[in-house]
């Protein structure tokens, strides 16, 4: 069926567009926090590639600002501005005004508090050393009780449709609802030792799983605002790709988890379920094509069509980057490297940005241009440091490897300027990419505060769908959407933390563990651990041996006995510099030589890009080396 558009634009008025107040002040807010997010972020990558540029300033140290970006990117910018687009969303396909609009008020403070003040705690030392859960636990508190709210208002905005959502609504009501149930999860106390480790994989990928199934949900409710589908056509191809992703998302926790000390058959499953976690991507890819075959040529929004284009191919690019690190071979060689880095970068600014930034566009109306050049620029820098971070990664596992596989050199120590070399020319593409998509967010603040334009017309009619199943469609009701979400999240957390709780509940600390990583409150070594906690150090160092050939050399295999005393278990999640799990026992080391290198580490090594700690006092340096002295 040919396609139609219509020839005049409607004036559009915040009076006559749901939600869009409210979503305009999320994506106002939201945008501040992405520009200082960058900024800061910006600051950390340039610590990497000129490390004297700060050296000895105690708040810019890479540990404090890196974690402190993060935090602001995933919960100040994509959090606050996915659910922000999600109130306007939603109220545009109920047709209806935003209910319990004090909540999301209430919503949007909570979380901009939360975030701000877990970003300055991180950068002050008051890290809680919980790998992506920096923030301490009474700022991930607000952030939590925000996100309830935010659940709340979404919930009852859409209830009033909520048999008849349709794709879009499905994905943007399940996705506050996995995230306030994961945060709870967060915030309760778990036994000390690896477990805490799994336990925080668990919530960082229901983070995860918030960003992905609320991106999708926004680019199926632009495509169908700028192609003139309907939002609530019944489509079984898109109950597939949704219940499918609900499914593979809640139990991708363990992704992260390949060759630790968890028990082996979480990895099983993060295997199993990272092969699965394609077919949600090939459902939802083909549904949405068949949504908008036939009208492609006849969309007028080209801006929005273009972001939202984006965000399902950084989002299917993130799919493939998850298997391979998920595999066992490839994880070998990618684990701890930037490679980990890329898939953050694909769902936090590629994915989750790009859905806002096509949401936005829809929200704003406008002219059909005038978006090119902060579409280039973001993609520009998106693609440079994606590709800077993956293939720097794939290199680095090399360099890794290369040193025992050849005998020549290991990779810990002098041995580490192999790396270091090896990794700095993908470490300057991506500052590059970061500065130029940090520029480009400048401008999309001040477009974000600017009026409410005109609307564009969109296709009065679009080719029919005509994917057929037999039988007749069935709605997902409320009821079953509401349900099926929580059980799923409950089954997730029974196998993958309440049952490793229960299957290590047996095992006691090896000897390494009782002997050497046990900490006495009071002690020097209890105040070494706490500044290393504090300090960052666990942003750049791993303390985890793994069974692979690139560890080869490093010592003893870590075991989960190993980790028993340990809270929080400092494993980290990259070897920016070398692993210390069993440092104090490698030739050469030296306490007093240590403290001169952490003083000026560029001294005897000029390829190092550790900052300078040259702001501790003697005190501080003796306590933080007196722990180092316990990693045997």
């Amino acid at each position: 069926m040919t396609a139609e558009t219509s020839s005049q634009d409607q004036q559009r008025s915040e009076a006559n567009e749901p939600g869009a107040a409210i979503a305009r002040t999320h994506v106002v807010v939201a945008a501040v926090f992405l520009v200082f997010g960058l900024i800061a972020a910006s600051v950390a990558a340039l610590h990497l590639v000129a490390p004297g540029v700060s050296s000895g300033v105690e708040y810019l140290s890479y540990g404090l600002v890196a974690p402190a970006a993060k935090v602001l990117l995933t919960s100040g910018w994509a959090l606050i501005g996915l659910l922000g687009l999600s109130y306007f969303a939603l109220a545009t396909i109920t047709g209806d005004a935003v209910k319990r609009k004090p909540l999301t008020t209430a919503s949007l403070v909570l979380i901009a508090i939360g975030t701000l003040a877990g970003a300055v705690a991180i950068m002050v030392g008051l890290s809680s050393g919980i790998v992506g859960q920096e923030s301490p636990v009474w700022a991930r508190a607000i952030v939590a009780v925000g996100a309830l709210l935010a659940t709340l208002s979404i919930t009852a905005t859409a209830k009033a449709k909520g048999n008849t959502l349709g794709a879009a609504g499905w994905y943007l009501v399940a996705g506050p609802i996995l995230l306030t149930l994961t945060l709870v999860v967060g915030l309760i106390p778990t036994p000390v030792g690896f477990i805490s480790v799994v336990t925080s994989s668990f919530v960082n990928a229901g983070m995860t799983l918030f960003l992905v199934t609320s991106s999708v949900g926004l680019i199926y409710f632009v495509f169908g605002r700028i192609s003139g589908t309907s939002s609530a056509e019944a489509r079984p191809l898109a109950a597939l790709g949704f219940w499918s992703l609900i499914l593979v998302g809640a139990f991708l926790n363990a992704a992260n988890l390949i060759y630790s000390a968890a028990p082996n058959w979480l990895e099983t499953i993060a295997v199993a379920f990272a092969i699965a976690a394609f077919v949600p991507a090939i459902a939802i890819a083909a549904d949405i094509g068949l949504m908008v075959r036939g009208s492609i040529a006849q969309i007028a929004d080209r801006s929005s069509l273009r972001y939202a284009t984006v965000t399902g191919m950084a989002l299917a690019t993130a799919t493939a980057v998850m298997f391979l690190q998920t595999f066992p071979a490839p994880s070998s060689i990618a684990q701890f490297t930037s490679w980990t880095s890329g898939l953050d970068l694909l769902i936090i600014t590629g994915g989750a940005s790009f859905a806002i930034f096509a949401a936005h566009k829809v929200l704003v109306g406008g002219s059909r241009s005038g978006y090119s050049v902060h579409f280039i620029a973001s993609s520009l820098g998106l693609l440079a440091m994606v590709a800077a971070s993956l293939g720097g990664g794939v290199a680095t596992g090399l360099s890794w490897a290369a040193g025992p596989t050849s005998q020549k050199f290991p990779n810990w120590g002098p041995g580490w300027e192999v790396t270091a070399n090896t990794i700095l020319p993908f470490t300057w593409i991506a500052l590059s990419g970061l500065v130029v998509f940090a520029i480009a967010q400048i401008v999309f603040l001040f477009r974000a505060a600017s009026p409410t334009q005109e609307e564009i017309g969109v296709p009065l009619h679009t080719a029919a769908y005509d994917l057929e199943f037999e039988g007749a469609p069935r709605y997902l009701t409320w009821k079953r959407l509401v349900r099926g979400v929580t059980a799923v999240w409950v089954i997730a957390v029974a196998f993958t933390v309440v049952l490793p709780i229960a299957d290590t509940s047996s095992e006691g600390a090896t000897i390494l563990g009782d002997t050497y990583r046990t900490y006495e409150a009071g002690t020097a070594t209890f105040a070494g651990r706490d500044l290393y906690i504090s300090q960052g150090c666990a942003q750049c160092h791993t303390q985890e041996v793994r069974p692979v050939a690139a560890d080869v050399g490093l010592g003893a295999v870590s075991a989960f006995g190993d980790y028993a005393n340990e809270d929080p278990v400092l494993r980290g999640f990259l070897r920016i510099g070398p692993d210390l799990f069993h440092v104090a026992t490698r030739e050469g080391f030296n306490a007093e030589n240590l403290k001169l290198h952490m003083r000026n580490p560029q001294a005897a090594r000029p390829w190092s890009v550790m900052p300078s700690y040259s702001y501790l006092s003697d005190a501080e340096m003796d306590a933080l080396v007196s722990y180092i002295e316990t990693l045997r």
